[in-house]
């Protein structure tokens, strides 16, 4: 009946039969109740295995470690470790088999005081010169901080093995400690993949990247198989470096040698095919994962948006939404980023209403993204609703409703958020004066544009980028203070970016400047000379002063550099669908009915006194559609 009962207990899985069973052993057999215990630890049904053992009149130690043990690796690290003490208590003596899974929880829990009680019980047991508990030992000293502990444990170690070793390098590596680190390493005489890992993870954590590729390297040179978490490690440092030569390298090791492909890894391909611009491929990625969790949903979504295809990151949020997978708040602030992009009011009015109708606007990320497509949507009246709506607000929300007031024009409502977010304590950052700036800008308050940017340094300790300075010379071309605007280009602490010489060249034109038109000019030609716009303008500008001589040169310039001339189109989105024209554009079915409308909206803007600007000599320039 004995040996039936075994049978009986190991074959069973369900808890209504254990409970049965248990039933049988408390009647009958009460000497099987730590087997039974240790089936139901066994099954991970912690619970009810703890109500058999408080019957227990007297538990073993033997009992009490199976529990300490199925605590720690259930992540139950408090009742792990209230477990290890309530056994100290009740027993004269403690099993060197529980020391380790304790230790480890007080390290996950961070418990300081209550591992250094551990250590001391295990010196007063007499298990200080155990291998094992040493350097469990050391991953609790070196996971809560305290490094010289968990040094003084690791050298009182006679025989060191990888594993003391690797727990004390993961040590070094979170306190930033990189050559202490790499020397341990190096002094190993053997190495396992967890070693190589260690090593890897310690420079990649700390920024040094290439040379966590270099061990990579030596790893596979010393014919050691990469596992797991060697591949997305190493693929997440190709996607942060745009590596795409070394990530392109690793997939063909993964195929070479079938390594793991599991879930983890392709999504960890997908990234890397992401951040180093190669959409297409991660895509191919994308499409042959056999699963796909939410993490690759929003990394392929992702990555078409930051790449600017931001009509296949919606087409395919839509396919997330078909497959029955629920959208993170990853994936929402991508599709909201796609929508800004597109500055498609009919689809930013979609997603809103999913977005909102869902509750994921509550989310302060997804809130922040919201207010900031329906901004760069021009619907400023639901982004100021979504705005006041968000219970919680960060620096993102406030940055992003004041740039949207800005870039919509409502300067001084823009100015007034800014009060309102310093009485409500919020410290604010670069891209909060971005958008003041802009503000000032759009307003016209020059002097007040000034005063905001003095005060980045003087009173925020935020050093102005290369962003704050165009909107100062920007400040300062539209208010016509041209000469201002170049003292203030030549006085910048940092190099003078196109957009900046851009924005001077553009206003000397506006104002007739040739001279200032002129030096823009030089310093365009050097920072990108295959841009025809900048030929284009002095060209122009020239004709307007009456100099046609220079003119005509800057555009035989042209043609002997052959710079062809880029052609703008122009768009309109209708029922959900965008249309692109560019000039003499005939590819449209429709094209015979748009040109009625246009030659009719030629002839009202000439009744209404419209004559367009003659004064340039007719040329031929070659188009090119830059779409």
């Amino acid at each position: 009946m004995e040996q039936n009962l075994i049978s009986l207990l190991q074959s069973s899985v369900r808890l209504k039969e254990l409970k049965q069973i248990h039933a049988l052993i408390f009647k009958k057999y009460i000497s099987f109740t730590p087997f039974f215990i240790k089936r139901l630890l066994h099954l991970s049904i912690v619970d009810y295995a703890r109500l058999v053992f408080n019957q227990v009149p007297q538990p073993d130690q033997y009992l009490y470690c199976s529990f300490i043990s199925a605590y720690s690796k259930l992540s139950l690290y408090a009742e792990a470790k209230k477990m290890f003490f309530l056994m100290h208590h009740d027993l004269a003596r403690i099993s060197c088999f529980a020391f380790s899974p304790a230790l480890s929880s007080c390290a996950s829990l961070m418990a300081t005081s209550e591992g250094k009680q551990i250590h001391s019980l295990v010196i007063n047991y007499g298990f200080g010169s155990n291998v094992f508990i040493q350097t469990t030992l050391i991953d609790f000293y070196a996971k809560t901080g305290d490094l010289g502990s968990a040094k003084q444990v690791f050298d009182e170690i006679s025989v060191k093995d990888p594993a003391s070793y690797n727990c004390l390098i993961s040590g070094y590596s979170k306190s930033g400690e990189v050559l202490v680190a790499r020397n341990l390493f190096d002094k190993m005489t053997e190495r396992t993949i967890v070693s190589w890992n260690s090593m890897i993870s310690c420079y990649a954590h700390n920024g040094h990247y290439t040379q966590a590729l270099e061990i990579f390297e030596r790893m596979q040179a010393v014919k050691c198989q990469p596992s797991e978490i060697t591949l997305v490690t190493i693929l997440s440092i190709c996607a942060k470096l745009g590596d795409l030569e070394m990530g392109l390298r690793v997939r063909k090791l993964i195929e070479n040698n079938k390594l793991c492909r599991n879930m983890i890894v392709s999504t960890a391909l997908l990234e890397m095919y992401v951040k180093c611009g190669a959409v297409n491929d991660a895509r191919r990625e994308f499409d042959q994962m056999a699963q796909r969790d939410i993490v690759a949903w929003s990394a392929m979504i992702a990555g078409y948006a930051q790449n600017g295809r931001s009509n296949e990151a919606l087409e395919l949020f839509e396919l997330m939404k078909s497959e029955n997978v629920k959208p993170n708040d990853v994936t929402l602030v991508s599709v909201l980023s796609a929508c800004a992009q597109l500055g498609s009011v009919e689809h930013g009015e979609r997603i809103g209403k999913y977005i909102e109708s869902r509750g994921f606007a509550s989310n302060v990320y997804v809130g922040s993204a919201l207010l900031d497509m329906y901004a760069k949507c021009g619907n400023i009246r639901k982004a100021l609703q979504v705005f006041d709506q968000m219970t919680h607000k960060d620096i993102v929300s406030w940055n992003s409703m004041i740039g949207g007031l800005a870039a919509n024009g409502l300067a001084e409502d823009a100015i007034s958020l800014y009060m309102k977010m310093k009485e409500a304590e919020v410290k604010p950052n670069d891209i909060t004066f971005t958008g003041l700036l802009t503000a000032c800008t759009h307003a016209g308050l020059v002097e007040l544009g000034l005063e905001f940017f003095k005060s980045m340094k003087s009173d925020h300790n935020i050093i102005p980028k290369v962003e704050h300075c165009a909107c100062i010379v920007d400040l300062f071309c539209r208010s016509g203070r041209l000469e201002e605007a170049y003292k203030f280009i030549c006085n910048m602490e940092m190099e003078p970016n196109v957009v900046i010489w851009g924005t001077l060249l553009s206003a000397s034109r506006t104002y007739l400047n040739v001279e200032l038109a002129e030096r823009s000019v030089e310093k365009l030609l050097i920072l990108e000379p295959e841009n025809s716009g900048n030929y284009v303008l002095l060209s122009n500008i020239y004709a307007s002063v009456g100099r046609w001589q220079e003119a005509l040169k800057v555009r035989k310039l042209m043609k002997d550099r052959r710079i062809q001339k880029i052609a703008a189109y122009s768009w309109i989105e209708i029922e959900d669908k965008l249309h692109k024209f560019l000039v003499g554009d005939t590819s449209h079915p429709r094209f015979t009915e748009i040109y009625s409308v246009v030659d009719g909206l030629r002839l009202q803007m000439n009744w209404a006194g419209y004559t367009p600007n003659s004064d340039l000599p007719e040329e031929d320039f070659l188009y090119t559609d830059s779409s």
